[in-house]
């Protein structure tokens, strides 16, 4: 999820290959092959939004980057995902933040770093969720 897959809230799941699940947080020790992809460490996203498929980007305080966030659908059984949170270029400006590129509709909880749910945040397939974390500690 020795091998292991990571379930997207899209229904599959890819191979990390590194022998242990995602159910925890951790310092992983070495990139994974995606995280050498613009995007993903702070280039600009590519949303794959439409359909049931909607979007979010939460804002974080400039000391998070690099961190983990995850989330925890409403879904029975729950589906978790992750991202790292970047800085990234808004026009002439940067900003410190988490982007989940693609999100099946629905209610997430954002987890703090104990994995304890601090916000609520509702998912409308074709949209971008925007949300502020700056006053959470992760």
């Amino acid at each position: 999820m020795g091998e292991s897959s990571a379930a997207h809230p899209h229904g599959h799941s890819h191979h990390h290959g590194h022998g242990h699940d995602h159910g925890h947080d951790h310092d992983h020790g070495h990139p994974h092959a995606h995280e050498s992809y613009d995007h993903v460490r702070g280039g600009p996203p590519v949303l794959d939004i439409g359909g049931d498929i909607g979007a979010m980007v939460a804002t974080m305080n400039p000391e998070t980057v690099g961190i983990e966030v995850y989330l925890r659908s409403e879904n029975d059984p729950p589906v978790s995902v992750h991202t790292a949170v970047w800085e990234r270029h808004l026009g002439d400006r940067n900003v410190t933040a988490a982007v989940f590129c693609e999100l099946v509709e629905g209610a997430y909880w954002v987890l703090d770093g104990a994995g304890t749910p601090v916000h609520r945040v509702e998912i409308t397939g074709g949209e971008l969720a925007t949300v502020d974390l700056r006053d959470f500690r992760f």
